[in-house]
């Protein structure tokens, strides 16, 4: 059975591959970013590309876990287009080196905001699709 998979932060790195592998395994992925403009459309026509070369189904889609519209506006074009989402992969997040206090307080917050709530806005807009269906991985 093909699976309709959503990776957040998947323009690069450990998000990249795992929406490759996906796709890959014979599942409609989609590949989400903050922006499709973003690196000038790069990432957009390199998954394009990777697509059409192993024939495979991997779709970017511009999701920002920061932004309720955003998230809203994925969920609303995957569940139009397939009716359905199985699985979600919460990949986006942001990373800060150095000592603790070495940040400001809105910098903290800016991490908690894209890993901590960045998922549960996904989570609050994709769920009650998959518990309609009685279906669904969220890893």
């Amino acid at each position: 059975m093909t699976l309709i998979a959503l990776v957040t932060g998947a323009s690069s790195g450990f998000g990249r591959m795992i929406a490759r592998d996906l796709a890959g395994a014979g599942h409609t992925t989609y590949a989400s970013m903050r922006s499709l403009m973003s690196n000038g459309g790069e990432n957009v026509r390199e998954n394009a590309a990777y697509a059409l070369e192993r024939g495979v189904d991997l779709r970017s889609i511009a999701l920002d876990v920061q932004d309720d519209a955003s998230v809203a506006a994925a969920i609303d074009e995957i569940i139009g287009t397939h009716g359905r989402i199985d699985v979600i992969v919460h990949n986006a997040g942001h990373m800060m080196y150095g000592p603790l206090e070495a940040f400001i307080p809105a910098q903290l917050a800016e991490q908690y905001d894209v890993n901590v709530l960045g998922t549960q806005r996904l989570n609050r807009a994709a769920l009650p699709h998959m518990r309609a269906a009685k279906s669904g991985l969220i890893v």
